[in-house]
């Protein structure tokens, strides 16, 4: 089977594992989920936004996490880590399930235009599917595309900071190793800025189960694309813009 078949419109027959069969606590979820696509943020910020962690862990099929709520707000929560797009297309499908119906992506992205800084902002109008996840979710041919007027409303509010931010194609992958000179070079040459591994599934994941989403990344790493230099992470170069970005998305969504 080639992946353009993966995807059957017309099966309506339901699913073995069903996402509404993973997590049973007693209570639904709220309607609005933050997803970050990093950990040991949330414990980080939990007395800026005043975060509390639900008694029972969120689980998933293939994993679990904490859940958190903001208190005195019932219609925010908060997951992180998750990594991946199978794990997070899993994590997203049974919040679905169990209640959201609105879902904010933060994630990180590596820098393929050279005009991105680490600790930049990036809201993405599309993500090149180079995962293979959102093809079993959507048609080969299907652009993942955050929901219009979240987007417009995010590129907004982003617009009344003093924060750098970037719109644009990114482009998420399942193989970080398999990411050569010469496969970043023909991103940037197709106008593509940034690298993830989930934004394109949870896109498309969302669009299936018709609800609104909308990402947004924080840059966390430059791709040398001359061979000279070694590519290094420093979470130190990043953390301070991931965790003010985890207050102004949180902020955001209460005014949205």
């Amino acid at each position: 089977m080639t992946r353009k078949s993966w995807f059957d419109p017309e099966d309506c027959s339901p699913s073995v594992i069903g996402p509404n069969l993973q997590y049973r606590a007693e209570f639904d979820l709220p309607p609005k989920l933050m997803m970050i696509f990093a950990t040991q943020v949330l414990e980080e910020v939990k007395d800026n936004l005043d975060l509390w962690t639900s008694p029972e862990r969120f689980t998933f099929f293939g994993g679990d996490c904490d859940f958190y709520r903001i208190r005195g707000n019932e219609k925010m929560g908060f997951i992180e880590g998750t990594i991946g797009a199978p794990i997070g297309s899993s994590a997203l499908d049974t919040a679905i399930a169990r209640g959201v119906t609105e879902v904010f992506i933060l994630g990180l992205c590596g820098a393929v235009s050279s005009a991105l800084r680490i600790g930049d902002l990036v809201i993405p109008n599309e993500a090149i599917r180079e995962e293979g996840t959102s093809y079993h979710y959507a048609l080969s041919g299907l652009a993942a595309r955050p929901d219009k007027s979240a987007y417009l409303k995010l590129k907004k509010y982003t617009e009344n900071t003093e924060l750098t931010v970037h719109t644009g194609k990114t482009v998420s992958t399942d193989a970080p190793y398999r990411q050569t000179i010469n496969t970043e070079l023909g991103w940037r040459e197709a106008g593509i800025i940034g690298v993830d591994m989930e934004m394109s599934a949870l896109l498309t994941v969302a669009k299936y189960r018709d609800i609104p989403a909308v990402g947004l990344f924080v840059v966390s790493d430059d791709h040398d694309l001359t061979g000279v230099h070694d590519w290094e992470w420093n979470r130190n170069s990043f953390h301070e813009s991931l965790r003010s970005t985890v207050v102004l998305l949180s902020n955001f969504i209460m005014q949205s």
